[in-house]
């Protein structure tokens, strides 16, 4: 393995220092799932701590994100970044954000709540999902006069125009 990795003496600003350790974990993940129905969906770094979320359209399970911290592990132990952040691999909670296209896939048919770059609300079952758009299925209650009409429509979204996307978790009582 080349060298990637600063020594201890050189002095490089804490921004790229991230950057640089954001794009090699990003590419380790890459490769890690490769060949595999495995996603990647986030990978942050905060004071402390580094941060790997990855999904498959089955749900993923507590031995891949295992096999995948030990992979990360192996790859950087010649690096010291694990001396000074924690590494915690695992999926997306339920009450996160969707943030890549497979993860619509994965939620087609369950009921979501998509706020609108303009800040309009919108509730529905998510119908489909393409890599450019998704198709929500709403039931509007309309006046008409002085009775309420039940309308059901199917809205396409473009991704682009969404800014957030979450489950609509809904417990029976």
């Amino acid at each position: 393995m080349h060298r990637i990795w600063k020594e201890e003496g050189d002095r490089v600003p804490f921004f790229i220092r991230k950057k640089m350790s954001l794009e090699i974990i990003n590419k380790l993940v890459g490769s890690f799932v490769e060949g595999k129905d495995i996603f990647p969906v986030e990978v942050k770094i905060t004071p402390g701590k580094i941060l790997v979320a990855i999904d498959k359209p089955t749900g993923i399970t507590i031995e891949e994100c295992a096999a995948l911290s030990r992979f990360l592990y192996e790859e950087m132990e010649q690096s010291d970044i694990f001396e000074k952040h924690e590494l915690e691999v695992g999926s997306p909670g339920m009450d996160q954000p969707l943030k890549v296209f497979k993860q619509y896939l994965r939620r087609i048919g369950r009921n979501v709540r998509v706020i609108s770059n303009n800040g309009d609300i919108r509730s529905g079952v998510l119908q489909n999902a393409t890599e450019t758009s998704i198709d929500l299925f709403e039931t509007l209650i309309e006046r008409d006069g002085k009775k309420k009409v039940k309308r059901e429509i199917i809205t396409t979204l473009p991704l682009n125009e969404i800014k957030e996307t979450r489950l609509e978790l809904k417990f029976n009582k």
